[in-house]
């Protein structure tokens, strides 16, 4: 099943999913991966953002490669910084036709209503890591974002919403940052699993999902 996030590492990037980094130090690294890994890269205001031409530039020059990691982020100051590299980044996404998986951390309804103010001018949106109240999810599923659900949905009140969770624009993602390769696979079946179960969906259903939203992250035809 494809992976619709997972965290860059140094174990060598072979598996079907998105691997996505804010660190502007492994973009380079990102470039030029082999089917069926897709790379995503991005950068969150912990560290000091990086010009959004610095990212035009690499992204520009390699047609695979998606833009993962960006975002609002609470804990960090200079919120008018975030919306404006975000702001920045959604452009040049839209501009090049790439995906924008996004990071939100309490600045959920912040982000929605810069969104909405963009209008139709969108790129194809990811929202990471998935948590928002169901209206909040419900909102952004409307306007055409697919909410990404992590391991960490079972512990946040929108896991209550169960077999509603589907009928939104969704997918699965592991979220997974560990270093050690071995556990990945039996982290991503257990996810499935237990959304399975959560939602009573068959594993086959959702597999068949997450593909098609690769095709539509990664901008195939298939998916139009």
């Amino acid at each position: 099943m494809f992976d619709a996030h997972r965290h860059f590492s140094s174990a060598k990037a072979c598996a079907n999913a998105l691997y996505a980094t804010s660190k502007t130090g492994e973009w380079g690294r990102l470039k030029g991966m082999h089917h069926p890994s897709v790379g995503g890269i991005g950068a969150l205001p912990e560290k000091p953002l990086p010009t959004a031409e610095l990212l035009y530039e690499y992204v520009s020059k390699q047609a695979d490669l998606q833009i993962a990691e960006v975002g609002l982020d609470r804990r960090w100051p200079d919120a008018e910084a975030q919306q404006l590299f975000l702001l920045e980044v959604l452009d040049i996404a839209y501009i090049l036709e790439r995906s924008v998986s996004l990071h939100c951390v309490r600045r959920d309804g912040l982000l929605l209503g810069l969104l909405k103010r963009q209008g139709k001018h969108l790129p194809t949106l990811l929202w990471h890591g998935c948590t928002l109240s169901w209206e909040s999810a419900h909102q952004a599923s409307r306007m055409g974002i697919i909410l990404s659900f992590a391991p960490s949905l079972y512990t946040s009140a929108l896991a209550r919403e169960g077999k509603r969770l589907v009928t939104l624009r969704y997918a699965l993602e592991t979220d997974y940052a560990l270093e050690m390769e071995e556990p990945y696979e039996a982290y991503l079946e257990n996810h499935l699993d237990a959304f399975s179960e959560l939602t009573d969906t068959s594993c086959d259903t959702l597999i068949r999902n997450n593909d098609e939203i690769r095709a539509i992250l990664t901008n195939q035809p298939s998916a139009r």
